[in-house]
């Protein structure tokens, strides 16, 4: 028979090190693709525009005008903007060169998780999309569509809020 060999501390070292490396190493893949990640979801913008007067979505179309030059119309239809239904979005820009057009829309007062739509271009200064709104526990819920508009400088804001009832 063979003697059975024992762990001596030095193994037990050789093995808490290993332990530590493999931490340190996925603690700098988190961390890498929270830096990567991030700026996604959460676009350093240029400029968030101001309503120049109190708007409603359901209504009409509304439209942000920026300090640096340029507006925004934005549309939903249908007017009534129904819950978890397919909501047609229509942004048309003027005195802006948008290399893309997103909405994303988020809840006033409460976490809605992402939802964050890219809108197709339609030509000259109009872009179109569609997205959908999930249900919320609430009876009446108010909601922000940020129109997100990139240009060549960085991005632009375009804020919309508007409320729904279930």
């Amino acid at each position: 028979m063979m003697p059975q060999a024992d762990r001596t501390p030095s193994s037990s070292r050789v093995n808490i090190t290993l332990w530590i490396l493999v931490g340190i190493l996925a603690a700098a893949v988190v961390a890498t693709a929270l830096q990567k990640g991030l700026p996604l979801l959460y676009p350093e913008l240029l400029e968030v525009g101001a309503l120049e007067r109190p708007c409603d979505l359901r209504q009409s179309d509304c439209e942000v005008r920026f300090q640096a030059g340029g507006r925004v119309r934005f549309a939903i239809e249908p007017r009534s903007i129904p819950l978890v239904t397919p909501l047609a979005l229509r942004v048309e820009l003027t005195g802006l060169d948008a290399e893309s057009v997103e909405v994303d829309f988020a809840g006033v007062d409460m976490n809605m998780g992402f939802n964050r739509v890219r809108l197709e271009a339609q030509g000259g200064s109009r872009f179109a999309g569609q997205g959908t709104l999930p249900v919320c526990v609430r009876d009446r819920m108010e909601w922000e569509a940020k129109v997100l508009i990139a240009t060549p400088d960085g991005i632009l804001a375009a804020p919309f809020r508007f409320t729904t009832d279930r």
